[in-house]
């Protein structure tokens, strides 16, 4: 633009001067106004190529950020798609896992009521199989107990069939006192057993005869102490033999005392210490079942499980134990229980 005015001025400024002008001043304006038109048309070749470059340079920078547009948007179509079909993909997959979980499930929970079921039949069944080896156990034990009763009835009826001297038992009666020389005063002096007479007939001979039946006299210190303890010392010294006839003599003369379910224990323990594994359990029966609450129960259901090992009726040995520790749960004997179970 600045070129065209330049231009135009010089025209104006020829136009005024060619009137006045001389030829020089013509020939110089000519050649003013030529280095002018050249210069403006360098000016103009130069403008116009860097011009032209320029807007080639432009042109082809544009084609190029067009087709970057248009492969970004190509990309970006793609990456579209593919996401839509991703998405697409993934619901479906989400469907059928969602499908399969539901159906294993389903599966699964009619698998686990079938499971509890069986348990529960399984729990059932075992239950009345221990309550039946119990009843049968007991019924056992009673059977076997009756028949113990009846032999211990036949042998006291024998013993009393069979003629022999009476006892007579000697107990202390009186203490001696010393009177003291002088002054009035007694003062003990060592106790000696005095002589009492207690006649025990046994069986005469027949009336028939006539003849009487002879008497012995057995001589007892005060020290002696009494039945129970007699037959516990026989006991503790291994004589399991001697100690169970004691025994069975308390229990005879009180059946019911407060000393009956020791009594029975330990005629159990005699008989246990002897092998006598399956009268143990008569005896140990006995104290369970008539003396419930007694201390010696618990030792007794121990004792009567440890019978049942040793006769190898482990089954049977399990019910006793279970039933230890269901009803004297926190007796040192349900905790030995506990552990030979789970030894069996």
């Amino acid at each position: 633009m600045k070129g065209i005015r330049n231009i135009i001025v010089a025209g104006c400024s020829l136009f005024l001067l060619c009137q006045c002008a001389t030829r020089d001043d013509v020939r110089k304006l000519n050649y003013q106004v030529r280095a002018v038109n050249q210069r403006v048309e360098e000016v103009k070749s130069t403008t116009v190529d860097q011009m032209q470059k320029r807007q080639a340079s432009s042109v082809s920078k544009i084609d190029q950020v067009g087709e970057e547009l248009l492969q970004l948007k190509a990309r970006l179509e793609e990456n579209a798609h593919q996401e839509k079909e991703y998405r697409r993909q993934n619901m479906e997959s989400l469907t059928t896992l969602q499908t399969a979980i539901e159906e294993r499930l389903a599966t699964d929970e009619q698998k686990i009521v079938e499971l509890q079921q069986q348990v529960a039949q399984l729990s059932a069944g075992l239950e009345s199989m221990q309550q039946a080896r119990l009843r049968a156990a007991e019924q056992r034990a009673r059977d076997a107990a009756r028949k113990a009763e009846l032999a211990r009835k036949r042998t006291v009826m024998a013993a009393s069939a069979v003629p022999g001297p009476s006892i007579i038992r000697v107990t202390p009666q009186i203490r001696k006192m010393r009177v003291s020389s002088g002054q009035g005063t007694t003062e003990p002096v060592a106790e000696k057993p005095s002589r009492t007479t207690e006649t025990i007939p046994t069986a005469p001979h027949s009336q028939a005869t006539g003849n009487k039946a002879s008497v012995q006299t057995v001589v007892t210190p005060d020290t002696v102490s009494g039945p129970l303890e007699q037959a516990m010392a026989k006991f503790k010294k291994g004589q399991y033999k001697e100690a169970y006839r004691g025994f069975e003599q308390v229990l005879a003369s009180n059946p019911r005392g407060k000393k009956a379910a020791q009594t029975l224990f330990y005629m159990g323990e005699a008989l246990y210490n002897q092998g006598e594994f399956d009268l143990a359990i008569l005896d140990y029966q006995k104290v369970i079942s008539n003396h419930a609450k007694d201390s010696h129960t618990p030792s007794a259901l121990l004792k009567q499980g440890m019978s049942f090992e040793k006769l190898t009726d482990n089954e049977t040995a399990k019910i006793i134990y279970n039933k230890l520790i269901n009803e004297y749960a926190d007796s040192p004997e349900a905790a030995k229980a506990r552990q030979r179970l789970k030894n069996l």
